[in-house]
């Protein structure tokens, strides 16, 4: 399997963050099939966990918007 069907720069989605999503997902679940987590515990897991993925997205949208308008050129 090559990088490029887990991540495709050229792809105008957000398959990075749908990757690591269920990276994330997986992981909770293994804890949770072990014993190490409660299934209470890996809701309020998941959730934290998918807030801070959205605002690490936001976070890098919005450094790559200011520093796009000091590099824009008229």
């Amino acid at each position: 399997m090559k990088f490029r069907n887990v991540y495709d720069s050229k792809a105008p989605t957000k398959n990075l963050v749908t990757t690591i999503t269920g990276i994330i997902t997986l992981i909770i679940t293994i804890l949770v099939s072990f014993g190490v987590l409660t299934p209470e515990q890996s809701t309020d897991l998941q959730t934290h966990t998918l807030n801070l993925v959205t605002a690490v997205t936001l976070v890098w949208g919005t450094i790559t918007a200011v520093i796009l308008m000091f590099k824009a050129k008229d």
